[in-house]
C-alpha cells in the first residue's frame, strides 16, 4: 500500500499517512515526525490537544514509536509499540 497526502491532525502541515490496524492511520509529518493515531481520535480533532506535538516530538526523541487515541478521558498520547 502506497502513502497517501494528507494534513497532519496535529499541526496541520502537508504529511503523508498509511492505513494501519486495526483501525487508524500512521502519518508522517515533517514537523511532527511519524506517529500512529486511531479512527476515533481523527474524529475528535479539535479534541487533541495543543501539547500533542510536543508529547509526540518528546516520545519519538526516546525511540518510541507515538499512538494518539480517544479515552473516557479525552485524547490520550502513549508510546506505542517500537
Amino acid at each position: 500500500m502506497s502513502p497517501e497526502p494528507a494534513n497532519c491532525p496535529i499541526c496541520g502541515a502537508a504529511a503523508e499517512r498509511l492505513r494501519a490496524a486495526p483501525r487508524g492511520y500512521r502519518y508522517t509529518c515533517p514537523s511532527c515526525g511519524s506517529f500512529h493515531i486511531s479512527a476515533r481520535a481523527l474524529g475528535c480533532r479539535p479534541g487533541i490537544p495543543a501539547s500533542a506535538r510536543e508529547d509526540i516530538r518528546r516520545l519519538r526523541a526516546y525511540g518510541h514509536l507515538p499512538y494518539v487515541d480517544l479515552t473516557r478521558d479525552g485524547v490520550s498520547i502513549s508510546p506505542g509499540r517500537n
